[in-house]
């Protein structure tokens, strides 16, 4: 009975780095026509692919570093949190600007060209999603400045 016990508990201990191993760790983002952003584990036709397998790998080796001096771990692994949290929001922050800018873009457009017959619901729409974009902006430097 100990030996079978013994070896079902080796079988899991040694299937546990197998598993890490397999797991995805890759995201990806998508834009889709109207501005609306999508992350996902799955690949989306014209999808970014966001790795965070970079970010594990230096968590880990922090991890390891900081393990023989527990009382700065819970610390190290906030600043790495924030660090990782602050690339994010940035990212999120350049790509609000640009969806911003080219919704900026769409409007001057359509309101040079009054020839559409849908001009008028368009460029309300357009300025719904430009004061999204502002107030996403407003919200990515609010959470920045907090960092």
């Amino acid at each position: 009975m100990k030996i079978s016990t013994l070896i079902v508990l080796l079988a899991l201990i040694l299937s546990g780095p197998l598993c890490n191993a397999t797991a995805g760790t890759d995201i990806y983002q998508h834009v889709d026509k109207e501005g609306n952003i999508t992350f996902t584990n799955r690949n989306i036709k014209n999808a970014q692919k966001i790795s965070i397998a970079s970010f594990s790998k230096n968590s880990e080796l922090t991890h390891s570093k900081l393990s023989s001096n527990p009382s700065h771990t819970k610390d190290a692994k906030q600043k790495e949190r924030d660090v990782m949290r602050r690339q994010i929001l940035k990212k999120e922050l350049i790509t609000e600007e640009k969806l911003l800018s080219d919704t900026q873009n769409f409007i001057e457009q359509i309101s040079n060209n009054p020839q559409s017959n849908n001009s008028q619901e368009t460029v309300i729409q357009l300025k719904n999603k430009f004061f999204l974009h502002q107030r996403n902006i407003t919200a990515l430097k609010k959470e920045l400045a907090k960092l």
